[in-house]
């Protein structure tokens, strides 16, 4: 349940022209890490597509997403149904008002890729991942900078990651997570406002009356 928001990762409204000089990719993973380490918090509109390898089959879904450090997230799907992940750095739940249940879990216990704790403000890029330049994907546009993470420790949930970076801003305008079976999970933001202080309670949650909570901790005992 909670593969579906792993990940993941802030991107650019549009893409301004090619810049002149190209820098390195030491330098490119070093401006994208000093961008995101001066960022306090953000929130942007997303668009995500998750592929089924086996299937071949593709779901697409939208909405808002907020985060603030430390380690502070909150993802609001509007479509194709509402659902919200809501995290306050210690608790992750997941909400689904159509259903009337609440999902409870310790977030230490969700296993979140080492992309989505750089994004929270916890981690450094070349730390957790051997980085290369892409070749040749369908991703990106002209002069973006297309960067290959590859998880030094490995991961269930992630194989491989695509970052799709903006040449002048080094924002990561799409991110693509690949996993062990072949699942692809594409993600771009559009609409970011960056340090606009948002607040705490953004990123608390309290289940409304009449609704069943579920506490994965427990699960099975």
């Amino acid at each position: 349940m909670l593969a579906s928001f792993i990940s993941a990762l802030v991107v650019a409204a549009t893409t301004p022209p090619a810049p002149a000089a190209r820098l390195d990719l030491e330098a490119v993973v070093d401006r994208v890490q000093r961008r995101y380490d001066a960022t306090a918090d953000f929130r942007a509109r997303f668009t995500q597509t998750l592929t089924s390898a086996a299937m071949g089959r593709k779901t697409n879904s939208s909405g808002t997403v907020m985060f603030k450090k430390p380690g502070r997230m909150r993802w609001d799907y509007e479509k194709p149904e509402h659902s919200a992940y809501v995290s306050d750095g210690a608790v992750l739940w997941l909400y689904e008002p159509d259903d009337r249940q609440a999902f409870k879990q310790a977030l230490k216990a969700s296993q979140l890729p080492a992309a989505l704790a750089f994004l929270t403000g916890k981690g450094k890029l070349a730390a957790e991942f051997d980085i290369a330049t892409a070749g040749k994907t369908p991703y990106g546009q002209p002069g973006d900078y297309l960067l290959t993470l590859a998880p030094k420790v490995a991961e269930p949930q992630v194989k491989a990651i695509l970052f799709v970076v903006d040449p002048h801003t080094f924002d990561v305008r799409e991110s693509v997570i690949t996993d062990g079976q072949g699942n692809t999970n594409d993600l771009t933001f559009a609409d970011i406002r960056m340090g606009t202080h948002i607040p705490d309670t953004e990123f608390h949650f309290t289940p409304p009356a009449g609704v069943r909570v579920i506490d994965t901790a427990k699960l099975g005992k």
